[in-house]
C-alpha cells in the first residue's frame, strides 16, 4: 500500500481546535474527509499508525511531580511486567532498554502525578502489584523542551 507522506505529516502536526479538525485536514489536503479517514484507516491496518492521541503538557495540565523509574525485570519476564506496567493511567510511556554490568535496570516507566504523595503512591502500588523489588527513581526537577517530533526531518 502507498502511504502518502502528506497525511502524516498532517496528522504529526497539531490538529486544529475546530468542529470537524479531519475536514481542515483533508480540505488542505486536497480531497474530501470520507477519504481521508479511509487512508487513516488503511494506515491503521498496516500498522504505520498506531494510534492518534493528544500529546499532554504534563506541567501545564497540573502534573507537577513525574519521574521516570528504571526496574529491574529478568529478560524472561520483560514483556509481561512492561504490559502490566503500561495498565496503570499515570504511565506515559514504558519501554524496554540495554542493561550493563553497573547497570541493571531494563524496564522504563514514566509516571506522572499531581503531587508527590500521589506519586509515590502510584509508583509504590506499581511495585506491590509486580513484585519488582529493585527499582530506582529519578524524579523530574525541570523540563526543558517538550515538542512533537518534526517528522518532515525524519521522513524526508
Amino acid at each position: 500500500m502507498k502511504i502518502s507522506k502528506e497525511i502524516i505529516f498532517a496528522l504529526a502536526a497539531p490538529l486544529k481546535l475546530v468542529k470537524q479538525p479531519y475536514a481542515a485536514i483533508a480540505k488542505e489536503l486536497g480531497i474530501d474527509e470520507a477519504t481521508l479517514l479511509t487512508k487513516i484507516r488503511q494506515c491503521k491496518a498496516a500498522g504505520v499508525i498506531r494510534r492518534v492521541g493528544v500529546v499532554l503538557g504534563h506541567f501545564k495540565a497540573g502534573y507537577t511531580s513525574n519521574a521516570l523509574v528504571s526496574w529491574n525485570v529478568a529478560e524472561a519476564d520483560l514483556e509481561a511486567q512492561g504490559k502490566l506496567l503500561a495498565t496503570f493511567p499515570q504511565v506515559t510511556h514504558c519501554y524496554v532498554r540495554q542493561t550493563y554490568p553497573q547497570w541493571p535496570y531494563s524496564l522504563y516507566t514514566m509516571v506522572h502525578a499531581r503531587h508527590a504523595k500521589e506519586l509515590a503512591a502510584t509508583i509504590k502500588a506499581m511495585a506491590q502489584q509486580s513484585g519488582i523489588k529493585d527499582y530506582t527513581i529519578r524524579t523530574t526537577l525541570k523540563e526543558f523542551k517538550k515538542i512533537k517530533s518534526d517528522l518532515k526531518g525524519i521522513l524526508a
